[in-house]
């Protein structure tokens, strides 16, 4: 029991620092890649598409579209199918990274 009192306080101190969760901008996946980021695979776990990592820094990314950006890809990719798309840009569909602890 003695033992199991002193890995307590021990790992107390680690566990309350792990509930401590701070805040930071996000980041467009663009840009961290453009900094030397590489992506790994994730299992979508709270939604993320990708992650993204350098050193011991890691991004989970996630779609950050609009209904309205949404809609104006779909007309316009419809329209081509069609044959009669007028023009063939489009929005791009941005992905922000949140950094995790």
């Amino acid at each position: 029991m003695m033992r199991l009192a002193a890995l307590l306080a021990i790992l107390m101190p680690v566990a309350a620092s792990a509930l401590d969760v701070g805040s930071s901008d996000f980041r467009h996946s663009s840009d961290l890649v453009a900094d030397g980021f590489t992506p790994f695979a994730v299992s979508g776990a709270g939604g993320a598409l990708y992650g993204l990592t350098k050193a011991d820094m890691l991004y989970l990314c996630f779609l950050a579209d609009s209904s309205d950006a949404q809609a104006t890809r779909q007309a316009t990719l419809l329209a081509e199918i069609r044959g009669d798309a007028p023009d063939t840009a489009v929005p791009n569909i941005p992905v922000i990274c949140v950094l995790t602890q």
